[in-house]
């Protein structure tokens, strides 16, 4: 994967700064931390397998790559990390995988990928990675246990990949959260995900064929109508 030298470890690290470094940042003048920074603190806590926010805190005082590897000036706390991220929209990292994504096809490393009759493979599939019978926000899904009312409060996503059976590697897709929007009562649901994802998947890649793998779940009529659309 990194036989062309703009899919170097350094240079893609460089990309994903460059495009975080044009998301908007919302917060007052009063600032500390460069979103930037928080951005790529983030990045640079998955990059390196961290199993915590606070394993990642840990790091900061120790990890010269940080700033050496990850261009990060100044590392925030767990907690600035989760404040300073919470408020930044989602939608406005799908720059960064288009921009890679983009990468991938100047390099032409992306037609390795390329499976059934010139489509490329995309593995879709919900995860969940927030619940907490106390912590919540209005964007959470809610569980009501039947016998005792307590509220399980959660979030899940719809993550997507593109895959090739002959390769080890996977390319990472914009994934689409699933979550209350403002003033609904519903909980959001997988099915609703798939279909925001598929429209988005079209609008950012538009001359691209894909074929979709999903789960048993996902043969159904109207989702089928969905992808043919």
């Amino acid at each position: 994967m990194d036989a062309h030298p703009t899919l170097s470890a350094d240079a893609l690290i460089g990309l994903v700064r460059g495009e975080f470094e044009q998301v908007p940042d919302l917060r007052t003048d009063n600032t500390t931390i460069a979103l930037p920074d928080a951005l790529m603190s983030g990045f640079a806590m998955f990059a390196l397998k961290d199993p915590s926010l606070l394993a990642f805190e840990a790091r900061r005082a120790t990890d010269h790559n940080l700033g050496t590897i990850f261009k990060i000036e100044q590392v925030p706390c767990d907690t600035q990390l989760r404040t300073i991220l919470d408020d930044v929209e989602p939608t406005h990292l799908r720059r960064v995988y288009r921009r890679v994504h983009r990468e991938l096809a100047t390099s032409g490393e992306l037609r390795r990928y390329v499976f059934l009759e010139g489509s490329y493979l995309v593995s879709l599939d919900g995860t969940g990675y927030f619940s907490s019978k106390k912590v919540h926000c209005p964007a959470c899904q809610q569980k009501v246990n039947a016998k005792t009312g307590e509220i399980t409060y959660y979030h899940q996503m719809l993550g997507g990949v593109i895959i090739h059976p002959d390769l080890p590697q996977v390319l990472p897709l914009m994934p689409e959260p699933i979550q209350r929007v403002d003033g609904e009562t519903k909980n959001d649901c997988e099915r609703n995900a798939a279909k925001r994802f598929l429209a988005h998947l079209k609008a950012d890649y538009p001359h691209r064929v894909f074929t979709i793998t999903e789960d048993a779940l996902s043969p159904n009529a109207p989702h089928i109508r969905e992808i043919r659309k």
